[in-house]
């Protein structure tokens, strides 16, 4: 029995040992579509999202068909950035000759047997100057963007010399505001555009109108060009939450809990009756405390359905971590509004290995994020890998682990049952012992 204790005491001691991370670890799984590049990421649905127990999402791994871990990083997908450079239309807004004056002087030399002679002579010519103003039409559809710069390609004479240019901005012919009163400007081959462009337009402005202020015989614009940046809102996922109705004393509020421990960054408050706008104020609560803290005073969400009417804006919320929120409305309502949460559009990026297929586990109560990140062995940064990498679909989500996964279960005090097997162990073989002892010494 001795030879038992050491075992036992080692196993007390140390504690079981941990095998390597298995999809059974995580409550639910499923095929990730197929791909000839080795960089693949994955658009991570609604349902991953609440299944996560942390909310830096930790708690998911990538699989090879070995049940091996491959490397992978989650980023939130960015918005989209399009660059436009459209054609513009422009006049000749006026034109006129200017009349100057050059003196010229010529030499004639005449050579004979023994002698040389030269004939200078100096006369003064009229020269004419083509100059042009040119005015720019800036509205695309009706809009005007915001350009970042205008791009010219024209001719002027003489091409060695600097085109300066006075350039004006407005929405009226008759109240242009001079914006750069000289910009030097070359149709030269170069590499630097801003040789031939106009940066620092007016936002809104409808036309920008060029003038040459320096002495060159001609101007000739021949294209125009704008560019500007469109920035469309990054992707992001909804949820639907019906919320309770709690009357106390102080009034009706609504309120429910949110479903993940993922931080939604805003919410809408969307009334259940028709063309409806509601007021009202904003709380919270989160960590121990049980009591409500005002967030925000005064929001407004309406359903309103006009053409000529903004959707309404999203409630942002802040970065603390909340359990509830609570709200209150000035108006009496039938029904109680729903709630829409709404969560960035996370993305996973993994490297294969050649041994797919692969599969997504997640929802694991640990969360011990698997030591395989991306970032570590990329060579460029996580966005450019974004870009490089193949989108490929998540198949059926199955049960892995199942929903035990997701929050620690109930266990038996094994280690308290233990420490009281082997008390009663050694006591018992200490009796022995000293019961053993006790017969020697009496027969001895």
């Amino acid at each position: 029995m001795r030879n038992l204790l050491y075992p036992l005491i080692m196993l007390l001691w140390f504690g079981p040992v941990r095998a390597e991370t298995t999809p059974l670890e995580f409550a639910y799984k499923a095929r990730l579509g197929e791909s000839e590049q080795a960089l693949r990421r994955i658009e991570l649905p609604i349902d991953v999202i609440l299944a996560l127990t942390s909310s830096n999402l930790s708690d998911l791994a990538v699989f090879n068909i070995r049940d091996e871990l491959v490397p992978h990083a989650i980023t939130s997908k960015p918005r989209t950035v399009i660059d436009h450079s459209p054609e513009l239309p422009f006049f000749e807004f006026d034109r006129y000759l200017q009349q100057n004056s050059r003196t010229i002087t010529t030499r004639e030399q005449n050579q004979q047997e023994n002698s040389l002679s030269e004939l200078e002579t100096t006369e003064t010519v009229a020269v004419q100057s083509v100059r042009k103003d040119y005015l720019i039409e800036l509205s695309i559809n009706d809009k005007v963007p915001n350009f970042d710069r205008i791009e010219l390609t024209w001719t002027h004479e003489p091409a060695s010399q600097l085109l300066e240019v006075r350039v004006e901005a407005g929405d009226e012919l008759d109240k242009l505001r001079v914006i750069k009163s000289r910009k030097s400007m070359t149709n030269q081959e170069s590499g630097d555009v801003n040789w031939r462009s106009i940066k620092g337009i007016p936002r809104n402005k409808k036309y920008l109108r060029l003038t040459p202020v320096n002495d060159v015989t001609s101007f000739e614009l021949q294209n125009v060009r704008g560019h500007y940046r469109e920035f469309k809102e990054a992707p992001v996922l909804t949820y639907q939450i019906d919320p309770d109705v709690s009357e106390q004393d102080t009034g009706r509020f609504y309120t429910f809990n949110f479903p993940s421990v993922v931080r939604a960054e805003a919410m809408r408050i969307i009334p259940t009756d028709s063309n409806r706008v509601i007021k009202g104020d904003l709380y919270g609560v989160w960590g121990n405390n049980e009591s409500r803290q005002r967030i925000r005073t005064g929001y407004r969400q309406h359903n309103l359905r006009a053409d000529d009417v903004k959707p309404s804006k999203p409630i942002g919320l802040p970065r603390r971590a909340y359990k509830s929120i609570w709200f209150t409305t000035q108006e009496d309502l039938f029904e109680a509004p729903r709630v829409e949460l709404i969560y960035p559009q996370y993305e996973l990026i993994f490297l294969g290995d050649d041994n797919g297929p692969y599969t997504l586990a997640w929802g694991n109560h640990e969360s011990k994020s698997p030591a395989t990140d991306l970032r570590a062995i990329l060579k460029g940064s996580l966005k450019q890998a974004q870009q490089q990498s193949a989108l490929v679909t998540l198949s059926a989500i199955q049960e892995s682990g199942g929903p035990s996964r997701l929050a620690p279960q109930p266990t038996r005090p094994w280690k308290k049952w233990l420490l009281w097997t082997l008390l009663i162990l050694a006591a018992i073989v200490t009796g022995r012992m000293a019961l053993k002892l006790y017969h020697e010494m009496i027969y001895a």
